[in-house]
């Protein structure tokens, strides 16, 4: 094990992770001195572990943000003080707290810029608005939906983010109409007043759905829309739907998934709608899918973060059925499938590795 003098410790150091994570928090603290610098700078070329240790924990401490912080108030607090001296980092973390409101790292609390949405779901939250008999949708968790009317034209919903089951059509007999969580009254009673859907409006034209680039319009379809880092996929669940892109316009018939960015649109393609539905029974349903994608997307449903740092790992296909009951304890099951490292750390945060 190599010595190392640590600042404010007489003792044998760390190993290099360790004493990586307590450098940094040292250094970001807002309280390092000039002589925290060079002996820092000693500790860095001591071993040539130091520099690859360092640059593992500054990597980390980039994605994780406030969760790192947190770390970092409490080592400030533990360490002695050593006044008189001038600190070269003193601003640092106060002065990415505006940034951070409106960028949060990982996604860990919602930005300024979603609080403004119509309707939105926080993390693990499922919704179902209905705009009158012939409209409605239930909306995944951490979506956004703005809605507007169009004269003469319909609704326009714009999914901003996230995913939704969209209804266009009169329910069926089967299916009361005021079986919606919101009722049309609450529904415009919440909106601005240039935003509110009257009832004839909303049951008379076809709905217009945004997503994006595209523009979707329906008028008798249950429709599946999922629309997340500028990549739409769009199942037809039943009826019919038209798509509007800058490649042109494109028919989606039932059982089939389209898929489209700013710049392509995808032939539709036959696809299992069971699957495509499962978050609307409580599952998620993976086939094949690579475990990077699957912490993607379990990390929309769940508190904190789950961070893949293994690439190898990454890189699996994982055949899988999560309910989300369980999505809270998936590091666990990753862990017990693939023999994953599990680190926590707080805010919700865990490192797979």
């Amino acid at each position: 094990m190599v010595l190392t003098m640590m600042p404010g410790s007489r003792r044998r150091g760390p190993e290099p992770r360790e004493a990586a994570r307590l450098w940094l928090l040292t250094l970001t603290s807002g309280r390092a001195t000039e002589d925290d610098a060079e002996a820092f700078r000693a500790w860095l070329g001591a071993d040539p572990r130091h520099e690859a240790a360092f640059a593992e924990e500054k990597r980390l401490w980039q994605a994780l943000g406030p969760a790192v912080q947190e770390e970092t108030a409490a080592a400030a607090a533990r360490r002695p003080r050593l006044a008189g001296r001038r600190t070269f980092l003193g601003g640092a973390v106060a002065a990415s707290a505006a940034y951070l409101a409106f960028r949060p790292p990982l996604g860990l609390w919602p930005g300024l810029g979603e609080l403004g949405a119509d309707y939105r779901t926080a993390t693990g939250e499922q919704r179902r608005v209905a705009l009158g008999d012939a409209l409605e949708f239930e909306m995944n968790t951490q979506t956004r939906i703005n809605v507007r009317s169009a004269p003469g034209d319909g609704a326009v919903i714009e999914l901003a983010a996230g995913e939704a089951e969209i209804r266009v059509g009169r329910a069926p007999a089967s299916q009361p109409a005021g079986r919606a969580s919101e009722s049309l009254a609450q529904t415009a009673a919440l909106l601005p007043a240039e935003t509110r859907i009257e009832p004839a409006l909303a049951a008379a034209a076809p709905a217009q759905v945004v997503a994006g680039a595209g523009r979707i319009t329906a008028r008798e379809a249950v429709f599946n829309l999922r629309y997340l880092g500028g990549e739409a996929s769009l199942c037809c669940l039943s009826g019919s739907l038209r798509l509007a892109h800058a490649q042109g316009e494109f028919d989606i018939g039932a059982g089939q998934e389209l898929r489209y960015d700013d710049a392509r649109v995808l032939p539709p393609a036959k696809v299992n709608t069971e699957t495509v539905t499962a978050w609307r029974r409580g599952w998620l349903v993976f086939d094949r899918v690579p475990l990077a994608d699957v912490v993607d997307e379990l990390n929309r449903y769940r508190r904190g973060r789950l961070v893949l740092m293994n690439k190898q790992l990454a890189q699996r296909r994982v055949q899988a059925r999560f309910s989300l009951t369980q999505v809270a304890d998936a590091e666990q099951l990753i862990r017990d499938a693939y023999g994953a490292e599990v680190t926590r750390l707080p805010g919700g945060v865990v490192i797979l590795s």
